[in-house]
């Protein structure tokens, strides 16, 4: 039996779709490509119209050739002696930027006797208000200035400790509040106060992946489980709450856990189909923002990967009415699909080589960028040509954000 728990919202608006679709890959393959919609960009971790961490953001407009010039893609990885870099992607190359008059690399530093013993790093990065950003990794939360990204005290320490043991993977803000995702979900103001702990705000599953988007003027993060999703969401001012969740073991049909050393499970929101994404095994799962984000009781709407045998989805990432799904396998393992038919269609293939160990995956206005162990790997969104690599280690994290979001000091057109 599938169970579906959870708080929703109504949202009104209609969901266009066109019913009796089968799947089919070879014959659309050569269909013109009309997804340059204007529109903030949206994707796995990233946020559809999240301005300043906080706000409505800065619109889009994708028909724009220069639109990458507004672009920055940032990456968080697994060293904290160099935890985040800012890239331009202007003009087509992928080149590091430093706030102005510093070239020194981002370096994360940490007083708790535990952390300095065993070794920590980063893992993710959320921009919130008031120039601030804000980075976890392992079981800790950082905080630093956006402009100049330098560390900054956060509740009178060095960092939060988020967990005894275990790992924080995942950070996004909402409405003010800064939301961490490991081995449960805990909340902490982003004006938290010299002492204060972060709270749990959901707890029961392992969570492995996040998106985060905004619909009629409510905030929603909604993150990838071992075994389902959770969509967490915020309105006006208000702190956030959990609105649909899905943690059913028994669906084993369609919801499998990765298992340890496995790669995330990806998750996406489109903006233009108002549809959340879940990657799962061989095949990629629909919820409608119309439907309250409800698990779906059959597999109709499921994009089934054709010919797959354990493949898991491990990177989704949404915009325009497409999603790109990155696969656990050599090649073939990047499909494009047409979300406004159900079930969804591929209308593209492509090889990201990335050794089918591909760990997260944006998309801007021009380019989806996926990362893996050993590189980071770029190819063009409409038709998923190369376009573009960076030879740069242990990336578990990237995020195309607009340069005004982002504010890095000297950085102005």
């Amino acid at each position: 039996m599938r169970t579906m728990h959870g708080v929703v919202l109504g949202i009104t608006a209609a969901l266009i779709v066109v019913p009796g679709c089968s799947l089919y890959i070879n014959d659309v393959l050569g269909r013109a490509d009309d997804d340059v919609i204007g529109g903030a960009g949206e994707g796995e971790g990233e946020g559809e119209g999240e301005g300043e961490g906080e706000g409505e953001g800065e619109v889009v407009d994708d028909n724009n050739p220069a639109c990458e010039a507004d672009e920055r893609l940032l990456l968080v990885r697994d060293d904290e002696v160099d935890a985040l870099q800012v890239y331009d992607l202007g003009n087509g190359a992928m080149v590091r930027r430093f706030p102005q008059g510093s070239v020194a690399n981002v370096n994360i530093d940490n007083d708790d006797s535990v952390a300095l013993q065993n070794g920590w790093g980063a893992s993710d990065v959320a921009l919130g208000g008031d120039n601030r950003l804000f980075v976890v990794g392992d079981r800790f939360l950082y905080q630093f200035q956006r402009s100049t990204l330098l560390q900054q005290p956060i509740t009178g320490r060095q960092q939060v400790v988020l967990e005894n043991f275990g790992s924080t993977d995942h950070v996004e803000v909402i409405n003010n509040t800064v939301v961490t995702f490991g081995a449960n979900i805990r909340q902490l103001p982003a004006n938290a106060a010299v002492g204060e702990n972060a709270t749990v705000l959901h707890q029961g599953d392992t969570y492995l992946g996040t998106t985060a988007f905004a619909i009629d003027g409510t905030r929603f993060v909604a993150a990838s489980a071992a075994y389902g999703y959770v969509v967490i969401g915020a309105d006006g001012s208000n702190p956030p709450t959990v609105r649909a969740f899905h943690d059913e073991e028994a669906d084993s049909d369609r919801i499998h856990s990765f298992g340890s050393g496995s790669p995330p499970k990806g998750i996406a929101f489109d903006a233009a189909t108002r549809t959340l994404l879940l990657g799962d095994r061989d095949r990629v799962i629909i919820m409608s923002a119309d439907d309250s984000f409800l698990f779906p009781a059959t597999d109709d709407d499921d994009y089934i990967i054709p010919g797959a045998t354990d493949v898991d989805v491990s990177a989704i990432a949404a915009r325009g009415g497409f999603a790109y799904v990155l696969l656990t396998r050599g090649i073939d393992n990047l499909i494009k699909l047409d979300l406004s038919l159900r079930p969804p269609q591929a209308v593209a293939i492509g090889t990201v080589d990335v050794d089918s160990f591909g760990r997260d995956m944006t998309v801007g206005c021009r380019r989806v960028v996926v990362a893996s162990f050993d590189k980071v790997v770029a190819v063009d969104r409409v038709s998923l040509d190369a376009a573009g690599n960076l030879a740069v280690r242990d990336v578990r994290k990237v995020r195309i954000v607009q340069r005004a979001e982002l504010g890095l000091a000297g950085d102005v057109r």
